[in-house]
């Protein structure tokens, strides 16, 4: 039996994906109102606010989809992420998608209006129609009402009709508007001048409805208030809430949603993207382990809830105890560090037992493996390590303590407390070399390692 979760092969959607599956009544609105916007011809900017992996992309591919291919329509999707400004990459798009588009419809508008732009008389006689418009395009004396299909049509045999800068972005849509309906989209937002400047003189001369996207951090480091507040006009902030998941996981996987919805992993996905990845990797995962069971829905059903359970706390603590300690002997040199100890470390002086020591320059780290497979953890389990909060120093050498831990109410003056969450401690465990080395780098930047020269 194969499940009915849906679930796409890149979460983390590309500009121009054309494989788009939206769920979440946020995300479903905020394509309603752009492709509204753009139907009705708005002179509206709307921008769509959000961390990397909520959706933004896939909003603006989904919007795309829906309307690109349409008659009559014309829909400018570009994508700013490599680009100084919006006109470069605003040309590039139009040159590598429907500049043809472009010429057989404005083609179709002059063909049906050959008396209104002069080809009668003598001009027919002397040549043949798409002759005739290609020496129109050399000569470039444009028609008072038909001058917007000649520049249309003449621009794709010769691309200087229109300036290449803002200036002629701003030409070039307004004549398409004549033409049909225009919609442009533009993600990937920096704060660089070179886009900013341009953005903002396109939303006060062009009547055209604006789809942006852009992170939290780019729309507060615009400084231009005039700007700004065009951006504020109309804004689509995504964030996802206990709502949202239950909706998105229910689009994606109806089966076993209500299971997925219980996986604290699941729940604690602080984008779309991950929320996805993680509902995925359970199923999959559960899908394996119940191979060949006579009722699988039922068998995964059970797994999933399971799915990041790291069996026996104590065989856990002492496995991730080794990997700790052995990453850190294999990178010990990319770190700079000096030594690493191989086994449980005594602080002889406090009579305490670390799981973890190591030293660089002239400070010694000791740390201590504390896991759990409920939410907490009881507070005489972390007793020891009590004993070491005012412990600061060892002969010549400064001392840093820190903990490893999957639980939240691990909290201990004068350490670092650095959470795990049970789905890369399971990939650790079973031997994921990058999941563990990611985790050494963690620990490296939490402590500081990197900002301490050895002495």
């Amino acid at each position: 039996m194969m499940s009915d979760c849906k679930f796409i092969e890149y979460t983390v959607a590309r500009h121009g994906d054309t494989e788009v599956k939206v769920e979440g009544k946020t995300w479903k609105e905020a394509i309603k109102k752009i492709e509204e916007a753009i139907m009705l011809r708005k002179d509206l900017v709307i921008t769509i606010i959000g961390e990397p992996g909520m959706g933004k992309t896939t909003i603006l591919n989904a919007v795309k989809k829906d309307l690109g291919d349409k008659q009559g329509n014309y829909i400018i999707y570009i994508d700013l992420v490599n680009s100084p400004n919006l006109s470069s990459a605003f040309w590039h798009y139009l040159k590598t998608t429907i500049i043809e588009k472009i010429r057989v419809d404005s083609y179709n508008v002059l063909s049906s209006n050959k008396r209104e732009i002069g080809y009668t008389g003598f001009a027919k006689l002397g040549k043949e129609f798409n002759n005739w418009l290609r020496h129109m395009c050399e000569k470039r004396r444009w028609d008072e009402k038909l001058g917007y299909a000649q520049r249309l049509y003449c621009m794709t045999y010769d691309e200087s009709v229109y300036p290449k800068d803002v200036v002629g972005v701003i030409l070039f849509i307004k004549d398409l508007l004549n033409l049909g309906i225009v919609g442009l989209l533009i993600d990937e937002v920096k704060p660089v001048d070179g886009q900013l400047s341009e953005i903002h003189k396109l939303i006060n001369e062009c009547k055209v409805p604006i789809a942006l996207a852009m992170t939290n951090d780019v729309m507060n480091e615009i400084k231009d208030r005039a700007l700004k507040r065009r951006l504020s006009e109309f804004t689509i902030e995504l964030k996802l809430n206990q709502k949202d998941r239950e909706e998105i996981l229910r689009g994606y996987c109806p089966d076993f949603s209500e299971e997925l919805l219980e996986v604290k992993e699941v729940m604690g996905a602080e984008t779309v993207s991950k929320l996805i990845d993680i509902a995925r990797e359970v199923i999959n995962t559960s899908y394996k382990h119940c191979e060949g069971e006579y009722d699988i829905k039922g068998c995964v059903k059970m797994k999933i809830k399971s799915a990041f359970d790291i069996g026996d706390i104590n065989e856990a603590s002492k496995r991730l105890e080794q990997e700790v300690r052995e990453g850190l002997l294999e990178l010990k040199d990319l770190y700079g560090i000096d030594y690493v100890h191989k086994k449980g470390k005594k602080i002889e002086e406090m009579g305490v037992i670390v799981d973890i020591y190591f030293r660089k320059g002239k400070v010694e780290y000791i740390g201590d493996i504390k896991l759990s497979n409920k939410d907490t953890i009881e507070e005489s389990s972390v007793a020891n390590m009590k004993r070491l909060e005012n412990y600061f120093k060892n002969g010549d050498y400064d001392v840093v303590k820190f903990i490893i831990t999957n639980v939240s109410n691990v909290d201990i003056t004068n350490f670092k407390v650095i959470r795990v969450d049970n789905r890369s401690l399971k990939k650790i465990l079973e031997g994921d070399r990058e999941e563990r080395n990611a985790l050494i780098k963690r620990v490296v930047e939490e402590l500081g390692l990197l900002e301490r020269k050895s002495q």
